[in-house]
């Protein structure tokens, strides 16, 4: 059994996406800080969400689950589920029978999707907005840039339906060129989540690679 160590593989799964956006309509120019302020005050009162989601890597397309409350986050792809408590990381690779569990460390994501409905206004600020029209639907625009020197991302793009603020798109730029998104549909704010949702169990007799300091 090989053991697969969760590298860039792991973190791409864990937040981002690399996505072919399709082409916007013409976009206009608002006022970037009335968009933001609408965002914050939409969601000053969300301490988790639901969602679904489609990545696309290099033309393949896979669809997953994911629940976010805080640093804690549970994804589930057809081959991988990814559990983070917020001090804990699992991942369950199915075909190897094998979970890997190590210390979860923020900082070695560099982008949280959690960060689109919690506190991305602690860890960003806004550059710009403007408007975009995605599959027939409104979308305000905004631009965002680290506000720490020395990220990995150098900058985000988040999309944000018009009529109820709530996010569809997050396209992230990484400091290497590379773009990495999610496309997320069917969103639930402060669902009602068991209480396992962020932990994880074993299967009987899958192998268990501890790697926590």
């Amino acid at each position: 059994m090989t053991l697969r160590t969760p590298s860039r593989r792991l973190v791409a799964a864990l937040a981002l996406a690399v996505l072919a956006v399709l082409p916007a309509a013409p976009a206009a120019a608002q006022n970037a800080d009335a968009v933001a302020r609408r965002l914050r005050e939409r969601f000053a009162a969300v301490r988790s969400f639901q969602a679904d989601f489609v990545q696309t890597v290099s033309g393949r397309q896979i669809r997953g689950t994911l629940a976010v409350r805080g640093d804690a986050f549970r994804i589930e792809l057809p081959e991988q589920t990814l559990v983070s408590d917020g001090r804990t990381l699992w991942s369950y690779t199915r075909a190897d029978r094998q979970v890997i569990v190590q210390d979860y460390e923020r900082d070695a994501v560099g982008f949280s999707i959690g960060q689109v409905f919690t506190d991305w206004g602690s860890q960003f600020r806004t550059t710009g907005a403007s408007r975009a029209t995605l599959a027939g639907v409104a979308h305000d625009v905004l631009a965002l840039v680290p506000r720490e020197t020395g990220s990995s991302v150098r900058d985000v793009t988040l999309y944000v339906r018009t009529s109820d603020a709530v996010p569809t798109r997050v396209r992230v730029h990484d400091v290497n060129g590379q773009t990495l998104a999610f496309d997320l549909s069917n969103v639930r704010l402060n669902p009602r989540l068991a209480s396992n949702t962020f932990t994880f169990r074993p299967p009987s007799g899958v192998e268990v690679v501890d790697l926590r300091s």
